[in-house]
């Protein structure tokens, strides 16, 4: 495990990094060129999560801007550790490792799967794909020279399919859902139960918001905005999260318009996916946030990289 750069630690640098898993278990990594979210087998969590206790200060989401405001020359870097979307891998897998290494996280859920299973449109996706269960003129709204060189299992295509899927109308982006689900059938992922919630709050692990339905929030008028970041924020809420005033934007998309409803909400704290450091003058509503890599030595590397930009 390369170790980060003491040097960079005898800093007086005031800055943090917050790091989002997303799929995680099993012992096979997953693809990162055919698979949005390829999977973290459990055992490079497990060196990432040993990583981080040996070497950073680990604090909760809530706390990474004070702690960044707070450091010290000589001091560990401090390191915020999250999780996105509503997965049974993470009650199942990371939470007992947490738990092992005497850590916190913060676990952004839609709240979509609290009383049944539930797939959402990019995980049909996958599906379909690596199935072959649809034509390249099969979806609506959908190139079908991009998703011919995604069946046909061509670099990146994937990506392609799934941004031009994120750029659309929410309309549009329902009727490829449909679809999709016509195609693959009945949802494989289990998600996320009131009793999965209630168990990542015992373990003193934060619950925050992922919205419901997690469209890009960008592309959403002022009124599909506002309901975005309220409709099912109270039922999760209820099912044991408590005062939910953390949001993870869906696919890590914000900008300050998003950021200020966010904030007329009643959230305190908002993360995208830009990876680079939290610094002091960090929006609180704009906090930023690095996707690790499937190794653990790369992840060391570039956690260190990062801290050093």
């Amino acid at each position: 495990m390369v170790l980060p750069n003491r040097l960079a630690r005898l800093s007086s640098s005031r800055v943090g990094v917050v790091v989002v898993y997303h799929r995680v278990g099993g012992t096979e990594p997953g693809d990162p060129h055919r698979e949005l979210l390829p999977t973290l087998p459990a055992d490079e969590l497990d060196e990432q999560l040993r990583h981080l206790q040996r070497n950073y200060r680990v604090v909760p989401a809530t706390e990474i801007l004070e702690a960044t405001r707070s450091r010290r020359r000589g001091q560990p870097f401090p390191v915020a550790v999250t999780f996105d979307d509503d997965l049974e891998s993470h009650v199942r897998v990371a939470l007992p490792l947490l738990r092992e290494h005497e850590l916190t996280a913060t676990f952004f859920l839609t709240g979509s799967s609290l009383h049944g299973p539930h797939a959402y449109w990019w995980e049909d996706l996958q599906r379909a794909i690596g199935q072959r269960l649809v034509t390249p003129d099969g979806l609506p709204n959908v190139a079908a020279a991009d998703l011919e060189a995604a069946l046909e299992q061509t670099p990146k295509a994937i990506f392609r399919v799934a941004a031009a899927v994120e750029q659309l109308d929410p309309a549009q982006r329902c009727e490829v859902a449909l679809a999709l689900r016509e195609k693959v059938g009945p949802s494989e992922e289990n998600g996320l139960r009131e009793d999965d919630v209630r168990a990542i709050v015992s373990a003193g692990c934060d619950v925050g918001f992922h919205t419901l339905r997690h469209d890009p929030l960008p592309s959403l008028d002022n009124d599909e905005l506002r309901a975005a970041l309220r409709e099912g924020r109270e039922t999760l809420a209820a099912a044991g999260a408590n005062n939910v005033d953390l949001i993870a934007y869906p696919h890590g998309r914000a900008d300050e318009r998003v950021a200020a409803a966010a904030r007329d909400a009643g959230f305190a704290l908002g993360f995208t996916t830009r990876r680079e450091p939290v610094r002091p003058d960090t929006d609180p509503l704009l906090v930023p946030r690095m996707v690790p890599p499937l190794s653990a030595v790369t992840f060391a590397q570039r956690l260190a990289r990062v801290l050093r930009t």
